[in-house]
């Protein structure tokens, strides 16, 4: 592939106080360059000049007036010094950080390449933060599968390439890990349970290696690890201690000078998001004009955005349902608390009665609609019962006592929803719709940031098309990556200001 060498991290400290920060890789059809990135204030930025380099883009800087106008093939980009903001061919779009005229050099986040590159080249651009690699064009890309077989003892996993790439394999405290050391490589795969106690989980964590973790279970005994070619794969046959001779846990403890665990991992903003996706199995949701049922786009756009997450902002996904299956509104939470989630996002499809009506809109908790149409949306998707046993699992008062654990995360709700509400907007055409509160019993007892976004209305014809395009499903996908990417960066800045910026997809 195209990596060659591990790249090193650089502290060589300017005059001027900006430090270096880790090179970026830009791979252009079968092209590989190595950027360096700088550090500017918040940002994470590259130099202009050096990124358009070799792509038919001309620059011309008018450093009194604080502009640069970029063209290629006809098109136009300007950008304004200290603006979050480029025009393109006259039309204004916002950036997520502002460029930075120094020196005269212009500066670009990383994570505004995207925005700025794609209308100038006319090309598709993808940021991939996670291993810092900037796509140019339609690159191809290794595709990694992962199977697994588990007998009575033994549990064979194989991860098969369509390309040949190295495989690392290592053992660690509780885990086998396989690094996969190339730019970027595209997993559909992102998490699976195991039976038989061999092995517990495998979870695709991506990073700068592509790593995938194989989490041991009890009745582990050993690792035989075996690269094969034609196709490229890497086998992995872990085998399984004898029931009768199981070894009773042990405690491992803290080495000395290390940071707990819960320590470590309060350090980093988001690590684990749950994917709802709405409705299942006789449960069919919203019926749109033609017959388009909400349960299925629901999945659609779960699956879809379930791969962007992992595979640009470099955190593990989890979908509560991975097919056409009925789950209470219960269980969704449930299972978000069971994966120790740190947002909890329930997708659906609104309808109404109105011919009008069309866009998105987030929820998140309250007892009190905002609104007439927020109590009918509560009330479609499912909102809090009443029952005659006011003790009873189901009961507003048993609802009460166990919202009190959403009560603790509304602050987070909230900020999670007007993030993705500001997200859609631009792709959904919902910028008047806001964010709204509803009694939604599927949020109820969701102990991490929860919300219930509306994607589009199935009852609109014209919507009801755009829910079954695959284009615009993977539009509203990139609006939710930015909006959880921009809520991850401010609650990392809540948690701790001295933390470093949340990585955007882009």
């Amino acid at each position: 592939m195209f990596r060659e060498s591990a790249w090193a991290l650089l502290a060589i400290a300017f005059a001027s106080g900006e430090a270096r920060a880790k090179p970026i890789s830009v791979l252009d059809g079968t092209r590989r360059r190595e950027l360096t990135s700088e550090s500017r204030g918040d940002a994470d930025t590259v130099e202009l000049v050096s990124l358009v380099q070799g792509l038919g883009v001309t620059v011309v800087s008018d450093p009194l007036t604080g502009k640069a106008t970029l063209t290629c093939q006809g098109r136009e980009v300007v950008l304004f010094h200290k603006k979050n903001l480029i025009s393109v061919n006259g039309d204004l779009r916002l950036l997520s950080g502002p460029l930075l005229l120094e020196s005269g050099r212009w500066y670009v986040p990383l994570d505004s390449l995207a925005k700025l590159l794609g209308p100038l080249l006319n090309q598709p651009i993808s940021w991939r933060p996670a291993q810092r690699v900037l796509l140019i064009g339609n690159v191809r890309l290794p595709r990694v599968t992962v199977t697994t077989e588990v007998g009575a003892d033994r549990a064979r996993i194989v991860l098969q390439s369509t390309e040949k790439i190295p495989f690392q394999v290592r053992q660690g405290e509780g885990l086998v890990v396989v690094d996969m050391p190339v730019e970027a490589v595209e997993v559909a795969f992102q998490s699976e349970r195991l039976t038989g106690g061999i092995v517990e989980a495998i979870e695709f964590r991506g990073g700068p290696d592509n790593t995938v973790a194989i989490l041991l279970g009890p009745r582990f005994r050993g690792v035989r690890a075996q690269q094969l070619d034609e196709p490229s794969r890497m086998v992995l046959d872990i085998e399984a201690a004898p029931l009768a001779t199981l070894p009773m846990p042990s405690a491992s403890p803290t080495p000395a000078g290390a940071a707990p665990a819960t320590e470590v991992r309060q350090r980093w903003s988001l690590r684990t998001v749950v994917i709802d996706p709405g409705h299942g199995g006789d449960e069919v949701g919203a019926l749109g004009p033609t017959g388009t049922l909400e349960k299925d786009v629901t999945l659609a756009i779960g699956r879809k955005l379930r791969s962007a997450l992992a595979n640009r902002l470099g955190i593990q996904v989890f979908l509560t349902r991975e097919g056409d299956q009925a789950l209470s509104l219960d269980e969704r939470a449930a299972i978000a608390n069971n994966y120790k989630a740190d947002v909890f996002l329930s997708i659906h499809a609104n309808a109404s009665r109105s011919q009008d009506a069309r866009g998105s809109e987030v929820y998140f908790l309250s007892y009190h609609p905002t609104d007439d149409e927020s109590r009918r949306v509560a009330l479609a998707e499912g909102s809090l019962g009443t029952s005659s046993d006011p003790t009873a699992p189901g009961s507003d008062l048993a609802l009460v006592l166990w919202d009190m654990a959403q009560a603790d995360h509304l602050e987070e709700s909230s900020a999670l929803a007007s993030r993705l509400q500001e997200a859609l907007a631009g792709v959904t055409g919902s910028e008047g719709r806001g964010v709204k509160q509803a009694p939604f019993r599927v949020l109820v007892g969701a102990t991490m940031a929860a919300v219930l976004l509306e994607v589009a209305f199935i009852s609109h014809p014209e919507e009801e098309k755009l829910l079954v395009s695959d284009a615009y499903q993977n539009k509203v996908v990139t609006a939710i990556v930015d909006g959880i990417a921009r809520y991850g960066r401010e609650r990392a800045q809540r948690l701790d200001p001295r933390s470093v910026a949340w990585p955007s997809h882009r």
